[in-house]
């Protein structure tokens, strides 16, 4: 599946059992529909809502902005919704950042909010970014110490991406890699000049 539409029954939305099938699902890398389906039945849609909103926020914190579709199977109601949200959702699933873009974000976003300390004494350096795949969006940073960069840092940065480029609801993956130094190496290998 590409796009995993979730139907839970609106007077008992989210159980333990849901939780787990909407965490696999964007742990697997696919996009998530919530259909909230016997809407019609429900007395106070606002409560309602307002309690899955709650729930999804802390349980799915991984991704943010998971659309929520209320649907009733019996009468056809939001129907139409549905797979708006689920073409909507396929959409960003699928898009791509040009790089120049992605760096221009990272420059703003390390100003913004300084990488931390390494063990070095100095900032963690983010070098460059770029977007290497989509389906879910795949992004690679490459810094001289990966292992420096605690997850909460990544975590900014991928909230940091899904604002900047409306990419709410999408599983997102983000990879370190050091960057090779391209002297490395060099210096021993070269023999030295001595000056007259």
């Amino acid at each position: 599946a590409e796009v995993v539409v979730l139907v839970l029954d609106a007077a008992a939305p989210m159980e333990r059992q849901d939780l787990n099938i909407a965490s696999r699902t964007l742990d697997e890398g696919r996009a998530l529909v919530i259909a909230l389906n016997k809407w019609d039945a429900v007395k106070d849609q606002k409560a309602a809502l307002t309690t899955l909103d709650g729930v999804l926020e802390k349980s799915l914190q991984q991704v943010k902005g998971v659309p929520v579709v209320p649907i009733s199977a019996r009468t056809g109601f939001g129907l139409d919704r549905l797979m708006e949200a689920v073409l909507r959702i396929h959409q960003l699933w699928n898009k791509r950042v040009p790089t120049h873009k992605l760096n221009e974000f990272l420059r703003a976003v390390v100003e913004a909010h300084p990488t931390p300390m390494a063990s070095n004494g100095r900032r963690v350096p983010m070098k460059y970014m770029t977007q290497v795949n989509a389906r879910p969006p795949t992004f690679v940073i490459f810094t001289s110490n990966p292992d420096q960069l605690p997850d909460s840092y990544v975590r900014y940065l991928t909230n940091g991406i899904r604002d900047k480029f409306g990419m709410m609801g999408v599983p997102m993956r983000i990879h370190l890699r050091k960057r090779s130094n391209p002297f490395a190496g060099k210096a021993a290998a070269r023999p030295r000049k001595n000056k007259p």
